[in-house]
């Protein structure tokens, strides 16, 4: 996704720039590449609110602002699914979160003052409800079949790694004694409980592998707007 540099003009390519965002129950944050150092971090616990921008801020489409206390961090989503599904999560972790904003301003601040209710203080209360305000005790729902298949993917994709760590325990119990193998980057401290940890891990893939085919098969034939 593209993200809008500080304090900058409203107009310029130089603006935006191409960034890789990562999400984890403590921050979220950018990156420069992927597997680099975060550039920006914000904790969660600081989101005050994760609402759309209008397409005339910054003469873009697919925005969204993240509220955390200072400037709202700006960024545009490659297309509205991306959009849609980065405010969702985003709202969710930080649902619990005491000092939520009930209002917010829908466009940027500009040349002294708000595009979408001319208010001239930056920090004048929004003109707009916040369209996600969800109680602390509100159950939500949740999408059973799609997490699995999270799980699964997540789990699928780091299979290579596993075998690797499956054989340096094989290589660990031939040589004895905790090894540190350059070749996996890792270090195993205990290979017999290592070894039955990534067997109940294979196991559980296994399982998981018909519901995937089906989710698959699912998403295959499944209709738009069915």
């Amino acid at each position: 996704m593209n993200k809008r540099a500080q304090g900058r003009t409203r107009i310029g390519k130089k603006n935006f720039k191409k960034r890789w965002f990562s999400l984890t129950s403590r921050e979220f944050s950018y990156h420069k590449q992927k597997d680099k150092e975060p550039m920006f971090r914000i904790p969660i616990k600081n989101i005050l609110a994760v609402e759309k921008l209008d397409e005339n801020a910054f003469n873009k489409n697919n925005m969204f602002q993240v509220i955390y206390g200072e400037k709202p961090l700006y960024i545009q989503a490659n297309n509205c699914v991306e959009l849609n599904e980065w405010i969702e999560v985003l709202s969710r972790i930080s649902r619990r979160n005491q000092r939520r904003l009930s209002k917010y301003h829908s466009s940027a601040f500009i040349s002294g003052a708000w595009l979408c209710c001319k208010a001239s203080s930056e920090s004048a209360e929004g003109c707009h409800m916040c369209t996600v305000n969800v109680p602390a005790d509100v159950a939500l729902d949740i999408d059973g079949d799609r997490e699995c298949e999270r799980i699964y993917s997540l789990f699928s994709r780091s299979m290579p790694k596993l075998q690797k760590m499956e054989e340096a325990c094989g290589s660990i119990a031939v040589y004895q004694g905790p090894q540190e193998h350059s070749e996996y980057h890792f270090t195993i401290d205990d290979s017999v409980e290592t070894f039955k940890t990534i067997q109940q891990i294979k196991a559980m893939v296994e399982k998981l592998n018909e519901p995937h085919e089906k989710y698959k098969k699912y998403c295959t034939s499944a209709k738009y707007g069915s």
